[in-house]
């Protein structure tokens, strides 16, 4: 039991350790810079959409977000992670991510404005919040790892 949880520690701080060394912390500049930007895109179609063309949220919000994900695949992609693997496998792994992170935001923004009351402006900035904080991780180490 003891070797066990020695093993497991030791695996944990070599994982938090890359996390830490100089080239994650440049990329996840870089990331941060790329999903900024996505990001803007994604939240400027939504409230084009929602606002001035008086869409549904969820019509808005999910086009807002394919509009980001374009962008942010091709930054990531392209300078984040300057990835020259299978972009095929890639796309598929990113549209698979993007699955999900569309039904949970758009879930997330549902029962946040619905049943929270929540402006959906408001609703929109914090559930991508969320989705920004788990995204990194995914995308370093399944998405674009060397």
């Amino acid at each position: 039991m003891y070797i066990r949880r020695s093993i497991l520690r030791a695996k944990l701080l070599k994982y938090l350790s890359t996390l830490l060394d100089p080239e994650t912390i440049t990329q996840f500049g870089k990331y941060l810079i790329s999903g900024l930007s996505a990001a803007i895109l994604e939240y400027s179609t939504f409230v084009i959409l929602s606002g001035f063309f008086k869409l549904w949220y969820i019509t808005s919000n999910s086009v807002g977000m394919f509009a980001g994900f374009i962008l942010s695949f091709l930054l990531n992609r392209l300078w984040s992670f300057q990835s020259k693997d299978n972009i095929y496998k890639q796309l598929l792994l990113y549209s698979l991510l993007f699955a999900v992170n569309l039904g949970i935001s758009n879930m997330l923004m549902y029962f946040s404005s619905d049943y929270l009351n929540m402006r959906v402006q408001v609703s929109k900035v914090i559930v991508m919040g969320f989705i920004v904080i788990w995204n990194f991780a995914l995308y370093k180490t399944i998405i674009y790892r060397k």
